[in-house]
């Protein structure tokens, strides 16, 4: 059962958003005028988590494995037909495991990450003087001090998108580019599996269709200039963790250990990547 009443829509303002639907005892709301989605788990697992409450997929898909650089490879190609990156200085933000901002550096890119998780940051970055435990809302990141930032696969987990891109667009310099990837609400995959979509679980608080990104991103200073419905390479012992723990709600069998070392290559065409410039 959906949570009563209305609110607050965090794009766009309006007072009419409504409920969606209930999913594993979150709440999802949509605005019926700028279309956006939300959800409002409480407490905020993005943030309250400790490490022994993440999902095995979850600690797999930030953890180095073989396909990264197949992956990495796949992604740089696209960034570089945007804009040069070798030699740039880039900020990665909500660097998770730090596989990209590695990945750049060995790559000759001045690479540097941001990640807000304490639990995250100890557990993966820290140690590492490419990386801070910091958010983009603190003074640890000063204003127009990177050409490039990225957030791939973390506008997501943000409960204020806007606010977000206001801070990307500050710390960007002038025509910089900011790069990010985000599932995509109104793809034909979301639409045809509506609440059993994947994506539909408590770390994500944002869901945003490419229309109402590009129009919010503009309201941020920033214009959308390119973007692209992006595969990877995933292990088959990942999805069925990931199948098993976030479509099914039950813990990871034990057997899919034996599949980690068999990748396929998975775009179900519902995760967006887009690039956009600094006015």
């Amino acid at each position: 059962m959906t949570a009563a009443g209305e609110r607050t829509c965090p794009v766009c303002r309006s007072e009419r958003a409504a409920p969606l639907f209930s999913k594993a005892s979150t709440d999802y709301w949509r605005c019926p005028d700028c279309r956006f989605r939300f959800a409002t788990p409480d407490p905020n697992p993005n943030l309250a988590n400790a490490l022994e409450d993440y999902e095995d997929a979850y600690l797999q898909y930030l953890s180095p494995e073989p396909a990264d650089t197949v992956n990495f490879d796949a992604l740089y190609r696209w960034m570089s037909g945007v804009t040069p990156l070798q030699g740039k200085r880039l900020l990665d933000v909500g660097a998770g495991g730090g596989k990209l901002v590695r990945y750049l550096r060995r790559r000759g890119v001045d690479a540097h990450g941001i990640e807000p998780s304490r639990v995250l940051f100890d557990r993966f970055l820290a140690g590492d003087a490419a990386f801070t435990c910091a958010s983009l809302d603190t003074d640890r990141v000063a204003a127009g001090s990177f050409p490039i930032v990225t957030a791939f696969d973390v506008i997501e987990h943000v409960s204020d998108p806007v606010a977000f891109l206001r801070r990307v667009a500050a710390t960007l310099t002038p025509d910089g580019v900011f790069f990010l990837s985000t599932p995509d609400v109104e793809s034909p995959t979301a639409r045809a599996f509506g609440r059993r979509w994947h994506f539909y679980y408590s770390y994500h608080l944002s869901y945003f269709g490419l229309r109402t990104l590009a129009r919010t991103a503009a309201g941020a200073g920033l214009r959308a200039v390119a973007s692209d419905r992006r595969g990877r390479l995933r292990s088959v012992g990942y999805m069925i963790r990931y199948a098993a723990e976030f479509i099914g709600g039950t813990g990871a069998p034990g057997w899919a250990r034996r599949f980690d070392r068999w990748y396929l290559p998975v775009n179900l065409f519902d995760t967006m990547y887009v690039a956009f410039r600094r006015e």
